[in-house]
């Protein structure tokens, strides 16, 4: 997602407790249902999203076909532009009568170029209801400032569904990767290049899945690398860590005596007494 590019253009922020069209249809500008309470059930592009209840979030992009169905509800509704448009978009039509002609060209990056739900957005509750507060006010600058909410919500939306998309693996893959060139300088921005993801990206994932950051995660391999040196070779203590990427040896020694209790000669020390 180019975010420098989302600027989101408000055409409605309503609050609804019914819907008033239960046919198919289509909409000219994209939308997000937000459930404040109640059941939703939705087909959307085909596909179809049961139980939409409070806290969950629904993301239709234009010109996709959707039908909505519920017995109660209450949602705020956003209909918006992903950059500020040449006119208002007409309202959304049964499908069979949409006009592609009138659907403005619009370049919309992934994720939002599919429809997208989401169960854990309880915490942006009031923040929804404080959007279509603030467009039925329709006071001084309104839509500017649902706008300025509203791209937070979307930046957030784009966050979770890339965690969610998280490949099997891909912490697994990142461990082989730091081990094979711990002793290297890695920075956020390679592996950024190497897996496809934003730098910061990689690392908030390191934090919330390993509880520590970047560096602590590099020299965690490179101090259980350079254990296994102490027990397999000859080299001093200097000569491991500068191998290792470490260019203060004192900082290794440090390092390693903080992570095992113990300075590497007397872990060689230890090793060599127990196996000899």
């Amino acid at each position: 997602m180019d975010y420098k590019r989302l600027n989101p253009e408000i055409h409605s922020a309503s609050l609804y407790e019914k819907i008033n069209r239960t046919d198919e249809c289509t909409a000219y500008d994209s939308r997000v249902i937000y459930m404040v309470s109640g059941d939703l059930s939705a087909v959307v592009g085909g596909e179809k999203y049961s139980h939409l209840g409070p806290g969950e979030l629904l993301y239709i992009p234009k010109g996709t076909p959707y039908k909505l169905k519920s017995k109660y509800l209450r949602a705020v509704v956003i209909a918006f532009s992903f950059e500020p448009s040449i006119a208002t978009p007409p309202r959304p039509v049964p499908s069979a009568d949409f006009d592609k002609s009138l659907c403005e060209i619009e370049k919309i990056d992934a994720p939002f170029d599919k429809p997208i739900r989401l169960d854990d957005m309880e915490s942006e509750r009031d923040t929804f209801i404080r959007m279509s507060n603030v467009f039925t006010s329709a006071e001084g600058s309104y839509l500017a400032q649902i706008s300025a909410m509203f791209k937070l919500i979307l930046l957030k939306i784009s966050d979770m569904v890339e965690e969610n998309a998280l490949p099997a693996g891909m912490v697994e893959a990142l461990d082989s990767y730091i081990r094979e060139n711990c002793a290297m300088d890695i920075s956020n921005t390679e592996l950024g290049a190497v897996f496809g993801y934003h730098p910061f990206y990689i690392s908030r994932m390191l934090k919330e899945r390993r509880g520590i950051t970047l560096r602590q995660y590099i020299i965690s391999f490179r101090l259980k690398a350079a254990r296994r040196m102490l027990e397999l070779t000859d080299k001093s203590a200097v000569e491991i860590a500068e191998e290792g990427g470490f260019t203060d040896a004192s900082y290794f020694a440090k390092s390693f005596k903080s992570a095992f209790g113990e300075t590497p000669k007397e872990y060689r020390n230890k090793f060599k007494d127990e196996f000899i």
